[in-house]
């Protein structure tokens, strides 16, 4: 590894030799520092090097790949010890050596004054493992992409293998929060290992599932979507009015480079063609049963072009945040509307699967927001029988015993039901990689290789 940096000043490069000292970091040096780059900054990649603009002056800086690969890795988020970790993923070299390369670039940086200390988080948030968020970029406040899930193994693995995909790919000022919807509960050991391990924020929840009778007439459903709504109810009180929310699904994985400029700045979801089609519910009946969702908002007094999306939904914090959070209680009115809709229709359990999937698009539209319809296919959720993929995109491997055997992995012998109830870390991933078929597979089993190995230590389970 060579973490040099090179910087220059009026067209005279100033090359800087690495140095060997290590024991003035400036509050990088503990292991539960989170080093974070100064604002101002932006970057282009050049051949194998990530070049630095500032926002003034006229220095520039010329990192090489490892050099870059810590760079992007001082988010404010992650500590000495899972910026190490995600270097030992990703670079050859004993273990000695790359601390040593660590040590040496963060000196370099700070020398440089490009590194400023995160905040220190307080002592609630240091119990409840909520690290306060990083600082934001001059033109826009935290990208927060979001999760709401059950403290259990079928969420665990799937968090591991999103997480690291994302590995050194959020640029400052992102980050991940995890909403554990269990009633307040303290989360298990194993979750909590995997988000320290991956830098990653959590709170808790309510646990929407199990408190709530969603079928007041016969009783007894926990439909466990709900959490995705209480995910954001919980979100909206530690976000700010400029924050963007960006609300996805945990069977995902990023596949190839993340692409910032793709993301939206305001409210925005992804077109989703489940949601879009004539009748809802259509998709997942395989008959003439459904509701026409433009219908229904027509009926409640809506006026405008229904934009059909969701799945991956983006919203600000000032819309979360409004009239003391009226888009989160509609969100929740709209699922149950469907959910009942479907009831009336008589559909079978895995149709009423995918009922809170256009709730987000009615609320928000229902609340008059200004909503940019996403048609970029990184977000999309991808069409059945879907083999290739474009960089960047969001895989959404969602297909199981229920879908007939439609979408990514349509045609594996693996699927996400089969590790329902334990982890798929634990399972024989090296025979899946070996009969994966096509990139798209092959690239999600190489991911859950590197997941098992980061949380056990090595490639054995």
């Amino acid at each position: 590894m060579d973490t040099a940096a090179d910087s220059s000043a009026d067209d005279e490069p100033r090359a800087l030799a690495r140095s060997d000292r290590t024991d003035s970091l400036t509050n990088s040096s503990h292991p539960q520092a989170r080093p974070l780059q100064k604002a101002g900054f932006t970057s282009y990649s050049v051949s194998d090097e990530l070049v630095l603009l500032p926002g003034a002056g006229e220095t520039v800086y010329a990192l090489n790949s490892t050099g870059a690969a810590i760079w992007r890795l001082c988010d404010g988020n992650h500590t000495l010890e899972t910026i190490f970790s995600a270097l030992r993923q990703q670079f050859s070299g004993d273990d000695l050596q790359i601390m040593s390369d660590l040590s040496a670039a963060l000196f370099q940086f700070r020398e440089l004054d490009l590194l400023e200390p995160a905040p220190p988080s307080d002592s609630h948030a240091a119990q409840s493992g909520v690290i306060t968020a990083p600082r934001r970029d001059a033109d826009r406040g935290r990208v927060r992409i979001v999760h709401g899930i059950e403290d259990r193994p079928y969420f665990h693995w799937q968090l591991a293998i999103m997480f690291e995909s994302l590995m050194g790919q959020l640029p400052a000022g992102w980050d991940i929060q995890v909403v554990v919807c269990n009633n307040h509960e303290p989360i298990s050991e194993a979750l909590q290992n995997i988000l320290n391990l991956y830098g990653v924020q959590h709170h808790t929840g309510a646990s929407p599932g199990d408190n709530h009778d969603i079928d007041f007439a016969d009783g007894g459903d926990r439909y466990v979507p709900m959490n995705r709504v209480e995910a954001l109810n919980v979100i909206r009180h530690h976000t700010a009015p400029d924050d963007l929310v960006c609300l996805m699904d945990t069977d995902i994985f990023l596949y190839g480079d993340l692409q910032a400029p793709l993301f939206p700045k305001g409210n925005a979801l992804a077109a989703n063609w489940i949601i879009g089609q004539e009748r809802f519910f259509h998709f997942s009946t395989r008959d003439s049963r459904g509701l026409s969702l433009p219908k229904l908002l027509d009926a409640l007094g809506f006026e405008g072009d229904f934009k059909a999306g969701g799945v991956n939904v983006f919203v600000t914090g000032e819309a979360l945040q409004a009239d003391d959070g009226k888009l989160v209680k509609d969100c929740f009115r709209f699922l149950q509307i469907l959910y009942l809709s479907g009831k009336l229709l008589k559909l079978p359990p895995s149709g009423m699967w995918v009922a809170e999937m256009a709730c987000f698009a009615m609320a928000m539209q229902f609340n008059k927001l200004d909503v940019e319809l996403l048609d970029t296919e990184q977000f999309a959720v991808q069409e059945p029988a879907a083999d290739t993929l474009a960089d960047g995109s969001f895989c959404h491997y969602y297909t199981d015993r229920n879908d007939g055997a439609v979408g990514p992995f349509s045609n594996s012998q693996w699927h996400k039901q089969l590790f329902a109830e334990q982890s798929f870390l634990d399972a024989d991933i090296e025979s899946f990689r070996k009969i994966a078929e096509g990139p798209v597979e092959r690239r999600f089993m190489e991911l859950a290789l590197n997941a098992r190995s980061r949380i056990f230590g090595s490639d054995d389970a």
